[in-house]
């Protein structure tokens, strides 16, 4: 049982490395992506590619408003700081992890750097999801400022348009469930010193 342990600790240890390598690149390419549409603005927007999304339904806009204005651009670049934010605390986090398992691996999952490592992880989860929740916030107010909704929804069918930005804050769920394993590990060390002291 203990070396099953030892050995899926190892492969999922494998499986982090990979997913932190891909995830910070990731996170790279957003911002590079972001640097680039501040610098070179609608010419790196495919003409005719402005599209207007809403949750599941995606509006495909014609021609008149097919313009690249800087709120267009300043809500693509927060889209993208958005999205480089969450790389990067993924990346971050996998790297905690492969400490953990690491340690795991070696037969030791109640050493300090366990404890640290998850608490790190539980802190790291909640400043990222609370960035991107706030920048997501103020990427949907651009989002309301760079095309004309009043015009793009002008129905008759329609008799009042109001914006209602809701926030996600399931980031403080999975941080606190994190904060509750840092916990029995810390737990699980106290007896593992009891233990050594008694033998």
């Amino acid at each position: 049982m203990h070396n099953k342990m030892m050995k899926t600790a190892g492969t999922f240890e494998t499986v982090f490395k990979v997913a932190g390598g891909i995830t910070k690149a990731c996170g790279f390419v957003c911002l590079v992506f972001a640097v680039l549409v501040l610098i070179f603005g609608e010419k790196m927007f495919v003409p005719g590619s402005l599209t207007l999304d809403l949750d599941f339904l995606k509006f495909y806009l014609t021609e008149d408003l097919q313009v690249v204005t800087g709120a267009v651009k300043l809500y693509a670049v927060v889209g993208l700081l958005v999205g480089s934010v969450l790389f990067f605390v993924v990346a971050y986090t996998c790297g905690l992890y492969r400490g953990i398992l690491a340690l795991v691996k070696e037969g030791r999952p109640f050493e300090d750097g366990v404890v640290t490592n998850l608490r790190k992880a539980a802190w790291a989860i909640l400043a990222g999801g609370a960035i991107a929740t706030v920048l997501g916030v103020v990427e949907r107010v651009i989002l309301t400022r760079a095309y004309p909704v009043e015009q793009i929804f002008d129905s008759a069918a329609i008799t009042k348009i109001e914006y209602v930005f809701t926030m996600d804050f399931s980031f403080v769920v999975t941080a606190c469930v994190i904060f509750l394993l840092s916990y029995i590990f810390s737990y699980g060390q106290a007896l593992q010193r009891e233990s050594d002291e008694t033998l």
